[in-house]
C-alpha cells in the first residue's frame, strides 16, 4: 500500500492547507475589485472589462487540462506535483503584481495579456496542488478532512484580506488602487514562504499504477467522458459557480451604487467568511451522515434561496442586506469543502477503468468546465446591467437601472444556482461505492505491483 504521509493525518492536513492562506489575497480581489478598478480609475467600460475577463477565462480550456496532463505524466526527483507548483509560483507572483499594481496606464491590450498570464499561472500552481491533496488520503472521509483544511485556510485568507482592507479604509488608505497594492505586496511576500513550508512538511505520495502501459488518447478520452460521476459533478459545479460569479463580479458595485455601503464592504465579507468557516464542521458532519453529494446539493439550494430577498430590501437598510450576505456564506461553505473531496473519489473510478492515476487531468478538466461557467457568470454580471443603461462611473443611475442591477446581482444567480442542486443530489458515487472501488484498487496493487 502507498504511503501518503510522514506525519499524523491532522499534521498532514494542516501543512498541506497552509499555502491556501495566499489564495484569497489574489483571486477574490481579481473578481471583486478589478472590474470596478479598471472601470473607475482607467475609464474602461464595465462591459469591456467583463469581456476581457471572459476571454482570459476561455484560455483555461487549453491551459487547465494541459497542466493536469503534464503533471500526471511528469516523473522527477522533485515529484509530479511539487515541480509544477514551483514552476508556477514565480509566474503567478508576477501576474498578480502587474494586474493589481499596474506600472503604466491600463489599456485593453495590457489587461488581456496580464489577466491571461495570471489565470494561466494560477492553473499551473492550483491544479497540481489540488491533485496533491486528493492523493494524500485514500478514504471517503479522509479526503473531506484534507479538503476541509484547504478550504478553512482559504476562508481565513479571505478574512485576513478583508480585515486589512477594513484597516486601510479607517486609516485613509481606502482607495481601490492603494488596497490592491497592499494585497499584491502581501501575496508576493507570503506565497513562496507558505509553499516552501508545505513542500518541507508534506510528502508527495507515490502514484498508484495498476498497469505499465500509458493510457492511449482515445481510450483515456472515452474513460474521461464516460465517467458519469465526473460529468455530473463538473456540470453541476459549472452551473453553481456561474451563478455565484455573477454576484461576485457585482459585489462592490452593488454596495456602492445601491446601498451606499462601501465602508461596510470588508465587514460584510468578513462576516460572510466567518459564517462559511463556522459551517465547515456542520457540512463535514452532514456529508458523513447523508453523503457528500446530498450535502453539496443542500448547500447549493441554500445559496440560491438566500439570494432571493436582496432586490426587495430598502436601499437605506444596508444592515438587512449585510445579514443576507453573511447567512448565505454558511451555505457557501459546502462548496469548497466537498467538491475537491468528491473529485478525488471520481479519480478512483477512473483508476479502476484505465489502470493509471490521472488525478491532475481530472482536476484540470473539471476546472475547465467549471471556469467556463465562471466566464459566463462574469460576462452576464458585467454586460447585462450595461445593456440596460447602468454604468458605475455615472454620476447617478436611475431607479430602473438600479433595479436591473439588483436583479442581475441576486435573482439571476438565484435561478442559476438553484438549477445546480439536482446535479449534486443525483450524483452516483456514494460512500459504499467508493469503498468498493478502493478495495478493488488495493487488491490489484497487491496482486500485480507495477512500477510507476
Amino acid at each position: 500500500m502507498t504511503s501518503t504521509s510522514a506525519g499524523s493525518p491532522a499534521q498532514t492536513a494542516f501543512f498541506y492547507g497552509l499555502p491556501n492562506l495566499t489564495t484569497a489575497l489574489a483571486m477574490t480581489p481579481l473578481l471583486t475589485f478589478i472590474p470596478s478598478f479598471y472601470a473607475a480609475d482607467f475609464g474602461m467600460p464595465l462591459a469591456l472589462v467583463g469581456t476581457i475577463l471572459f476571454a482570459a477565462r476561455l484560455m483555461d480550456v487549453v491551459s487547465e487540462p494541459l497542466t493536469g496532463a503534464l503533471s500526471d505524466a511528469t516523473r522527477s526527483r522533485f515529484g509530479r506535483r511539487k515541480l509544477w507548483i514551483a514552476i508556477g509560483v514565480p509566474l503567478l507572483m508576477l501576474g498578480i503584481w502587474m494586474v493589481f499594481a499596474p506600472p503604466v496606464e491600463v489599456t485593453p491590450a495590457y489587461a488581456i495579456i496580464w489577466i491571461a498570464v495570471t489565470f494561466t499561472a494560477f492553473n499551473i500552481v492550483d491544479n497540481p496542488y489540488r491533485a496533491w491533496g486528493a492523493e494524500l488520503s485514500r478514504t471517503y472521509s479522509g479526503r473531506t478532512r484534507i479538503a476541509g483544511s484547504r478550504e478553512a485556510f482559504g476562508i481565513v485568507s479571505s478574512m485576513m484580506a478583508l480585515a486589512l482592507i477594513f484597516v486601510l479604509q479607517r486609516t485613509g488608505f481606502g482607495e481601490t488602487r492603494q488596497m490592491l497594492l497592499v494585497l499584491a505586496i502581501g501575496f508576493v511576500a507570503a506565497m513562496p514562504v507558505l509553499y516552501g513550508i508545505a513542500f518541507w512538511r508534506v510528502p508527495e505520495p507515490t502514484p498508484e499504477t495498476l498497469r505499465r502501459e500509458p493510457v492511449r488518447f482515445l481510450e483515456g478520452t472515452r474513460a474521461l467522458f464516460g465517467n458519469r460521476a465526473f460529468l455530473t459533478l463538473s456540470l453541476g459545479l459549472a452551473v453553481l459557480l456561474g451563478g455565484a460569479t455573477i454576484g461576485a463580479s457585482l459585489h462592490l458595485i452593488v454596495m456602492e451604487s445601491v446601498f451606499d455601503a462601501r465602508d461596510m464592504f470588508s465587514v460584510i465579507l468578513v462576516g460572510e467568511n466567518i459564517a462559511g468557516l463556522s459551517a465547515i464542521p456542520f457540512w463535514m458532519w452532514l456529508a458523513k451522515r447523508w453523503g457528500k453529494h446530498r450535502a453539496l446539493a443542500l448547500g447549493a439550494a441554500g445559496m440560491a434561496l438566500l439570494s432571493a430577498p436582496i432586490p426587495l430590501i430598502p436601499h437605506d437598510q444596508p444592515w438587512i442586506y449585510a445579514a443576507c450576505i453573511i447567512v448565505r456564506g454558511a451555505a457557501g461553505g459546502a462548496l469548497g469543502l466537498l467538491v475537491g473531496s468528491m473529485l478525488a473519489d471520481v479519480v478512483d473510478l477512473d483508476k479502476v477503468t484505465t489502470g493509471r492515476e490521472r488525478t491532475a487531468l481530472f482536476y484540470g478538466m473539471s476546472g475547465t468546465i467549471a471556469k467556463l461557467g465562471v466566464a459566463v457568470g462574469i460576462l452576464i454580471g458585467t454586460v447585462l446591467p450595461s445593456v440596460f443603461g447602468f454604468e458605475p462611473s455615472a454620476t447617478e443611475n436611475g431607479p430602473r437601472e438600479l433595479f436591473i442591477l439588483l436583479v442581475t446581482y441576486a435573482w439571476a444567480p438565484m435561478i442559476i444556482m438553484g438549477c445546480a442542486a439536482p446535479f449534486f443530489w443525483f450524483y452516483p458515487l456514494t460512500e459504499a461505492r467508493q469503498i468498493a472501488l478502493r478495495s478493488e484498487i488495493e487488491a490489484r496493487l497487491s496482486q500485480t505491483p507495477v512500477a510507476p
